[in-house]
């Protein structure tokens, strides 16, 4: 009989989304699977629909739990899954019917499995051959970071999660999927196994449902501290694993940044203290890498040159201006 396969499936305000991707998995052709919906106190009819799909599938398992964020939602469910492998699914995603099985028919233990993923703002890399495999070595891991450095196109072993006591980090609100990604990485033995095909479809025209707070300073400061100690861990200090990290940690910060000078509670002395805290931070001083996914060139220009404060002071003003409606 095939392995048990667990997939967990954190749920937040998810009613809009939440039946497409929990069909999508119970039209799996891989049919030995234990579906384990985290209910993370959501306020509008999820858990009713969870417990919906429950009565129609006894494959499916729900937990409801107060709110506490993605990353206790999926430390919940590995708390709770029995299967001798895991995936993750969000729910405002969905699934190919084949997701389970070609990961599962791919699989090389010590290995870490990996498959395309289809989202509408960034293109897939064609392959000549849609079944062709690659193999990397771990420590190549950050050289393809949209696709390495997400949750739900991976394939993990649960005695790996287990025997290394592996879980989400949940004092990060940002990035925890790359920090438990990276330790899995660091754990495994093997190699990087790819699959050239989209089996899992991300969602990018509506609201996230599990969108995520803004990072405190100590947040940034320590995905900085968990990514590095990983990637040293795997002898992956290479100038391009270097600049990957360095993206991440940037847009952590520039997160920040945003989320600090936009808020009404707090006086330009604190915004403008903030802004010179990051400054003075190494986990901000030590990354390199330019960031060139904002729109604006001024901030850009200030923010990489580490001039935080005249970066805050700009978009401070930039709010001011915007909130008139003289700007888009």
């Amino acid at each position: 009989m095939d392995e048990l396969i667990s997939i967990i499936v954190p749920v937040y305000n998810a009613e809009k989304t939440l039946r497409r991707c929990v069909r999508s998995l119970m039209g799996q052709t891989y049919r030995n699977l234990e579906i384990i919906l985290v209910n993370d106190g959501s306020k509008d009819g999820s858990l009713d629909i969870c417990r919906e799909f429950a009565g129609e599938d006894a494959r499916i398992r729900v937990i409801d739990q107060p709110n506490g964020g993605v990353s206790s939602a999926r430390n919940a469910g590995l708390d709770a899954a029995t299967g001798k492998f895991v995936m993750f699914c969000d729910s405002d995603d969905w699934t190919e019917p084949d997701w389970c099985a070609a990961m599962r028919e791919n699989y090389e233990e010590n290995d870490l499995t990996i498959c395309e993923i289809d989202r509408d703002d960034i293109p897939l890399e064609k392959a000549e051959n849609s079944r062709m495999w690659e193999t990397a070595q771990r420590k190549d891991f950050l050289h393809r970071p949209l696709l390495m450095c997400a949750l739900y196109n991976k394939f993990f072993a649960r005695n790996v999660i287990e025997d290394n006591h592996l879980r989400f980090p949940e004092q990060l609100s940002l990035g925890e999927d790359f920090a438990f990604v990276l330790s899995y990485v660091c754990a495994i033995g093997g190699n990087l196994r790819y699959l050239h095909r989209a089996l899992y479809h991300y969602d990018t025209t509506g609201e996230n449902t599990l969108s995520r707070k803004a990072p405190s300073l100590e947040q940034c400061d320590c995905f900085y501290q968990m990514v590095t100690a990983s990637m040293e861990k795997l002898g992956a200090m290479d100038a391009e694993s270097v600049a990957t990290r360095d993206w991440f940690v940037l847009s952590h910060f520039d997160r920040l940044m945003t989320a600090v000078s936009a808020r009404k509670n707090y006086s330009l002395s604190e915004k403008m203290d903030i802004a010179g805290t990051i400054g003075t931070l190494e986990s901000f001083k030590q990354c390199r890498t330019k960031v060139v996914v904002w729109s604006n060139p001024v901030y850009c220009k200030l923010f990489h040159r580490k001039h935080t404060k005249l970066a805050m002071l700009f978009l401070i003003v930039r709010n001011k201006v915007k909130n008139r409606g003289d700007i888009r």
